[in-house]
């Protein structure tokens, strides 16, 4: 987990940094990537400065993770090796016409997958992991309907049989469906276990064991094409329970 993030989930963290800015003193390089965060969403700071107490309503603890998660993402451009990989994701979203509120979510959402996605330790922050899916954006931000079209096509055209070929049909539409279906974004753990959950549970051994192929199949198919990091790749294919090709 980013040490931004870690540090502005805890609400108590969040609330003094606020009430420092009020009161006019001075604030950390840290702290004051919190408040441009809080300045640019006023609604969830809002939120926060209503809230006493430790416990935290669902609406005030969601609050707190989008400021936390913005914060982080915002300290990145001055992160000596993330900042470049950022620079270049956020001009590949505004060349596609992402504004600027825009690109600081999708990048937020790459630091919350990084910090909550996987089974890892959240003390640590896997910045290669973070640099790999940065890397990935510019792909991403490009990938058009009917390059997603074609993406389609040549997966179910490499199909051996045509009952591979039907398998790969839909595992590859619903794995696009639910992954891009709001605009491409980075394949996550998420979206893997909606497609388990739509395609592959609760159906017989041997179809559960073609659809899990085929998913690996494609994972490796959008790595081949930059819209897969290595990493993000692997840790996929973990959890679909299959060995790296």
């Amino acid at each position: 987990m980013h040490p931004v993030l870690a540090r502005f989930l805890a609400a108590d963290a969040a609330r003094e940094t606020l009430r420092k800015q009020q009161s006019g003193e001075a604030l950390s390089p840290e702290e004051q990537v919190f408040i441009d965060a809080a300045n640019a969403h006023p609604k969830h700071r809002g939120v926060l400065l209503g809230v006493g107490g430790r416990a935290l309503s669902s609406d005030a603890q969601a609050s707190l993770v989008l400021l936390a998660a913005h914060a982080a993402a915002r300290a990145l451009r001055e992160d000596t090796e993330l900042a470049e990989p950022t620079r270049k994701a956020r001009e590949a979203l505004a060349e596609e016409g992402a504004s600027d509120e825009e690109a600081d979510a999708f990048i937020a959402s790459i630091l919350l997958e990084e910090a909550f996605g996987y089974e890892q330790e959240v003390d640590s922050f896997d910045g290669e992991y973070v640099k790999e899916a940065l890397g990935e954006v510019p792909a991403l931000a490009a990938l058009t309907k009917e390059a997603v079209d074609a993406l389609f096509l040549a997966f179910v055209k490499g199909a051996a049989t045509d009952a591979e070929r039907k398998v790969r049909e839909g595992m590859a539409r619903a794995l696009f469906d639910i992954a891009w279906s709001e605009g491409p974004a980075p394949i996550n753990p998420e979206h893997m276990e909606a497609l388990l959950d739509a395609e592959v549970v609760d159906r017989p051994e041997e179809e559960q064991e073609a659809k899990v192929h085929a998913t690996a199949q494609l994972l490796q198919a959008l790595s081949k094409e930059g819209l897969v990091g290595p990493l993000r790749l692997s840790r996929l294919r973990a959890l679909l329970g299959e060995e790296d090709a």
